[in-house]
């Protein structure tokens, strides 16, 4: 009913209760039956069409009130524009960095409200934890979030269908862009895994919510102005989702 390769095991602490998630290692992603379907509906979304150099960085996991001002602040600096995908619980207690998001010209991406695992949930689950998170977004940032990227990259039919009626596009991310940040590397191994596999298109997944979030704030530091200098454009999510309709 549903593709997942275990990549790591996720847990964090969010009001004294263990929020627990599965994400994705390298993987196919035709391991789902339907996911040609899908991406030709663009239902689900892991990279984008283009001949442009423009790539989009996404952040998962946060907002973190030590990583993501970091994270920002190196956007900031290299004058790029990223998509941070919150997970609710934690955007109420760092409405700050949500505010500071969008009046920076980020997009807020919704990652659920829990961050609980996927699995075998009903369908009003989802569709509960996709409107409270995009509820709150749109309360503290004003932003209404089209985007929505599921915890450890669940997939199943009963998701789709309930994101068709939420009218929200699953967000993942291309393949070959897992930064493997979440495994603990330093800030070059991150940025040079970017820059080596870089094409125009791509969707990057990142993580600012995780324990090594100050390393892939360096990373950000080191891949931007060599990107840059190769031509290339960072922007929103829904940005470079555009730019497919242009060409």
């Amino acid at each position: 009913m549903f593709f997942v390769l275990q990549r790591r095991s996720v847990g964090f602490f969010l009001g004294g209760i263990l929020f627990l998630g599965i994400s994705l290692g390298a993987y196919n992603l035709a391991l789902h039956p339907n996911m040609h379907n899908w991406k030709a509906q663009k239902l689900v979304i892991t990279d984008v069409k283009t001949t442009e150099k423009a790539v989009a960085l996404t952040f998962d996991d946060g907002p973190d009130p030590v990583n993501t001002p970091v994270v920002l602040d190196m956007l900031k600096k290299h004058q790029a524009q990223a998509t941070f995908f919150v997970v609710g619980i934690r955007a109420e207690k760092q409405s700050d960095l949500l505010q500071r998001m969008a009046n920076e010209g980020h997009e807020i991406g919704n990652h659920s409200y829990s961050h609980a695992d996927f699995n075998h949930k009903k369908k009003e689950f989802y569709q509960e934890e996709i409107r409270k998170t995009n509820a709150l977004i749109e309360r503290i940032s004003g932003q209404k979030s089209k985007l929505f990227r599921p915890p450890g990259g669940y997939l199943s039919y009963d998701m789709v269908e309930v994101t068709q009626k939420e009218k929200v596009t699953i967000a993942y991310w291309t393949y070959q862009q897992d930064s493997k940040d979440w495994q603990g590397n330093n800030s070059s191994q991150i940025a040079a895994h970017i820059i080596k596999n870089i094409k125009p298109g791509q969707i990057i997944i990142l993580h600012d919510g995780y324990k090594n979030g100050l390393e892939t704030a360096r990373a950000v530091d080191k891949l931007i102005p060599e990107l840059k200098q190769q031509g290339y454009r960072f922007l929103t999510m829904s940005d470079l989702m555009l730019l497919e309709k242009q060409e």
